[in-house]
């Protein structure tokens, strides 16, 4: 490290040049001004080295150097704490032991770094310039001298540092052998309230669970008894409530120990879910439904092709906020027909435009027709899931039911709203996953972690991309 060696007594000349120079001026009209206030207004770090870790195709770790432009980087200076620092963290690998950095001070105060002796007894100042480099592996102590030499200001100055990579995935396994999970026959489950409701039949029926993530899950089962062996399929959330139909009744659950209670009767099969203006169920003969409130006033919704194409079971429903308009969502209907319609080879698409601003007309629900030309369509797979996640949708299901795929053999996802999908390696399983190919479930929660429950075994898993678990603000200038 390069750093001018002029210690304390670069006061001493600062302040003597002033008063030359004021004693050799020949105008009477021209006036020194000393101040006795200054603070530090600005700080910015330059361009700095970065180390890269990358993997040959044969396997071998490798690390190459490069440098990153860093001065877009914004450092807050908080006057009251006296603390400077960046609020988006520098990329991964970035090198914090030779910095240049550029400060600015209020009525031109010297700034200098204490660097403090090797054996941290006595202060050691050295004045700042861009010139210069400073090692910001521990936070340094910045001192800003006001004019007349008779105080200064000191701050602690962070240069943050990512310490992960953004767009890498990571699982943790939250249980091994989770009780209530490994004796569920199959399985939804849902996010909503800060709490992991699961719903899934035991033998004996379908049951409710709510779960408080701790060390591991504490489940308390919400239903006084079982309910059909199939409602489980359609537990969904009805404006963050977890809802389901069982025997022609729509029930919900709360969260204040009333547990799961009938609403309505209801002429429904299937409860999908609900819209931002409209909930949405299939009926027997596959017909599509939608009410403007939780319990009356159904009716039939406008499709723009055939009912027999739209999907009886592995059904799954989801809402996508518009990036370009306000108060306009995407709704997705996500599943399969049943194993009578052996010419499908893929997922059942469904979509629908949902606009709030009062004037617009209702829009029909519309058919993802398969295309040959598109080579990267959803498979048909057992007990689909998706989910909404990073601005996209995550899917996961058991065997093909042509059998030319095996179970979990990959996550796949979509980033057009299910128009195309691919097989992602990011979200590829972690080892030692095990689980029932017939009863898994999967679901996102409002902290970004994807959630993955497995039958038979009880292990459950939660993982999140590093980025989404930054605060949004440090999102910014990660390359």
């Amino acid at each position: 490290m390069s750093v001018m060696k002029n210690k304390i007594a670069i006061f001493f000349v600062f302040f003597s040049s002033i008063f030359v120079l004021a004693s050799c001026l020949k105008n009477d009209s021209d006036e020194v001004v000393y101040y006795d206030d200054t603070a530090i207004t600005s700080f910015s770090v330059g361009t700095l080295n970065r180390y890269i870790h990358t993997t040959s195709s044969t396997g071998e770790d490798s690390v190459y150097k490069t440098t990153l432009d860093c001065s877009k980087y914004k450092f807050y200076i908080d006057q009251y704490k006296k603390e400077i620092y960046n609020i988006d963290s520098l990329p991964l690998g970035i090198d914090v032991s030779k910095v240049l950095v550029s400060a600015t001070s209020k009525n031109s105060g010297l700034i200098v770094v204490n660097l403090k002796t090797k054996d941290l007894t006595a202060d050691s100042l050295v004045s700042v310039t861009s010139s210069d480099s400073l090692d910001f592996t521990n936070p340094l102590e910045f001192r800003v001298f006001n004019t007349m030499g008779t105080a200064y200001r000191s701050y602690t100055v962070h240069v943050n540092v990512h310490q992960e990579v953004a767009d890498s995935f990571l699982w943790r396994k939250v249980v091994d052998n989770d009780a209530v999970v490994a004796s569920l026959q199959g399985m939804k489950v849902l996010s909503a309230n800060g709490k992991l409701w699961l719903m899934g039949n035991d033998g004996t029926g379908s049951k409710v669970y709510k779960g408080s993530v701790g060390n591991g899950i504490t489940w308390t089962e919400v239903s006084t008894s079982p309910f059909a062996a199939d409602a489980y399929k359609n537990f969904t959330l009805l404006y963050g409530i977890p809802s389901f139909v069982s025997d022609g009744s729509l029930y919900q659950c709360f969260d204040d120990g009333r547990g799961c209670l009938p609403m309505a009767k209801v002429d429904l099969e299937c409860l999908l879910g609900a819209g931002k203006g409209s909930i949405y169920g299939l009926t027997g003969e596959g017909i599509m439904l939608e009410s403007p409130s939780v319990y009356n006033d159904w009716q039939l919704s406008t499709l723009d092709t055939d009912a027999q194409l739209l999907p009886t079971r592995d059904v799954n429903f989801m809402v996508l906020s518009s990036n370009v308009n306000v108060n306009t969502y995407t709704l997705l209907l996500i599943g399969n027909r049943d194993a009578s319609y052996e010419a499908d080879t893929t997922a059942v698409v469904w979509g629908k435009v949902e606009e709030l601003d009062g004037k617009s007309q209702d829009q029909p629900w519309f058919y993802y027709t398969p295309s040959k030309e598109n080579k990267s369509q959803l498979p048909r797979l057992n007990n689909l899931q998706v989910v909404g996640y990073d601005s996209g949708l995550i899917a996961l299901g058991g065997e093909s039911f042509d059998g030319k795929q095996s179970a979990f053999a990959h996550f796949y996802r979509s980033e057009d709203m299910g128009v195309t999908w691919s097989m992602n390696a990011t979200y590829s399983f972690p080892a030692g996953f095990s689980s029932s190919d017939t009863s898994f479930a999967m679901t996102s929660d409002d902290d970004n972690y994807l959630w993955v429950f497995c039958g038979g075994t009880g292990q459950v898993w939660r993982g999140r991309t590093n980025r989404l678990g930054w605060n949004q603000e440090q999102v910014g200038y990660e390359q």
